[in-house]
């Protein structure tokens, strides 16, 4: 886990409650009580990989570029209270470099290390390691977008986000 920067939390939240209506089931066997936005491209079949157009927002699109400027993929996710995400690595179609940004303190746990995370911190992390976030004592919200893969420069490279 590196930390990469800070963003001033009232703001955020605010963005992310501005886009609750959007919220729909995950379609991730890891995760549990979670719903998510897709945001740039969605991923809708694993296996094969399969994705369509999401949503954009510019305001993510600014933030997310300054850490990662060719990034497609993203999720804005809401954990309910106890909501988290099993052990895991994420799936061919997401880069190896990912970034997150949280509402609220959690724990991640990375190749069996604990990380203690604090609200308001954009870090990046190895989404090929096995990781995951113990249940969440509070509701959370968390903005998470990846680097392209190797898959991704290979079979879906020509799609934009415009």
């Amino acid at each position: 886990m590196k930390e990469l920067g800070r963003v001033e939390l009232k703001p955020f939240i605010e963005w992310c409650e501005s886009k609750e209506h959007m919220l729909e089931e995950s379609i991730y066997s890891q995760d549990y009580n979670r719903l998510v936005i897709p945001l740039g491209y969605k991923l809708v079949n694993v296996k094969p990989p399969k994705v369509i157009k999401a949503h954009y927002d510019q305001r993510m699109d600014k933030l997310a570029s300054i850490f990662c400027p060719d990034w497609k993929l993203s999720l804005l996710c809401k954990y309910g209270k106890g909501g988290g995400v099993r052990l895991h690595r994420d799936a061919s179609i997401y880069g190896r470099q990912a970034f997150v940004l949280s509402s609220t303190d959690y724990l991640f746990i990375i190749d069996g290390l604990e990380y203690s995370c604090k609200r308001g911190i954009i870090y990046q992390f190895d989404s090929k390691k096995l990781h995951s976030v113990p249940s969440v004592k509070e509701e959370r919200w968390a903005l998470i977008w990846w680097e392209p893969s190797k898959l991704w420069n290979e079979q879906f490279q020509q799609l934009s986000l415009f």
